[in-house]
């Protein structure tokens, strides 16, 4: 039959589909497994406070948060030898929009983002 002709060979193509996605996923494991191995962090001790000036409005956290995404920005500021200075007063000025990055804060603290209203 032709419909059946057809059905087996898509199922063949969908087959080698995913046969190619998989290897690229284990491949790009690898490499990031490489990746990681070769990183060095040298994050602050994790229970630290870091003070971040977003826009004027000051956020205090600890390393433990910041570094919840290893590769961030806000990550790279936790490091022994952050990228950027810290002010006077000892925190990190980012010239940002506070109010929206109160969420970002909320993501790190507690894997939930804002309700649409």
């Amino acid at each position: 039959n032709n419909q059946e002709r057809e059905l087996r060979k898509e199922g063949f193509q969908l087959k080698e589909i995913w046969r190619k996605t998989m290897d690229l996923h284990a491949a790009n494991e690898r490499e990031r497994t490489k990746l990681e191995n070769e990183a060095h962090f040298d994050f602050l001790p994790g229970e630290e406070c870091i003070i971040l000036n977003i826009g004027g409005e000051k956020f205090e956290t600890s390393v433990n948060i910041l570094i919840k995404d290893r590769w961030s920005v806000l990550a790279a500021l936790c490091k022994t030898t952050p990228p950027i200075s810290k002010q006077p007063d000892g925190s990190f000025f980012i010239d940002r929009d506070w109010w929206i990055f109160r969420h970002i804060m909320q993501f790190l603290r507690n894997q939930t983002l804002p309700q649409d209203r």
